[in-house]
């Protein structure tokens, strides 16, 4: 079922629904999501030319973001074309209109928040370490083998 108004459309899954339904306890807005931004956001045709058409594609793809304590919230993730066109009927005459063509994904992207586990902390942890004495060995190792070599110049036994 999908339905269409002057609001915002909202997306689950299964359907289309207005924002004016983010109130509901299923279907809330995720606001404030990281890297998100709105397609048509200061988008205004006001100023364009009145007698031109206005075409819109909206491909919509149904989202689920799901926080550290498992609570669901469904979005959507959408993408816009548009393009604005003088349309001339068969008999000469201008008639300005505004399509909307929605193309609804049946693939809904799933987003989940999770901790890293400690022992993977550890373990990068302790990779970090073992690195450092690793390269500071190499370090020491070529330092000592250079110092020595000098040793050796020094009271020429080096040929």
């Amino acid at each position: 079922m999908c339905r269409a108004s002057a609001a915002s459309v909202f997306c689950s899954p299964q359907r289309l629904y207005e924002t004016d339904h983010a109130g509901s306890p299923f279907y809330t807005r995720v606001q404030n999501v990281h890297g998100a931004f709105n397609a048509l956001g200061g988008a205004d045709r006001l100023t364009s030319n009145p007698l031109a058409s206005h075409d819109y594609i909206l491909k919509i793809v149904p989202t689920v973001y799901e926080d550290k304590s498992g609570k669901q919230r469904y979005s959507y993730q959408y993408t816009v074309a548009n393009k604005e066109y003088v349309a001339y009927s068969h008999t000469g005459r201008i008639i300005p209109a505004i399509w909307f063509r929605y193309d609804l994904s049946p693939i809904t992207v799933k987003y989940t928040e999770r901790r890293q586990p400690l022992y993977r902390f550890i373990t990068t942890i302790c990779a970090i370490i073992g690195g450092t004495f690793t390269v500071a060995g190499i370090l020491d190792s070529c330092i000592f083998t250079a110092s020595e070599a000098w040793k050796k110049i020094q009271l020429g036994k080096m040929h």
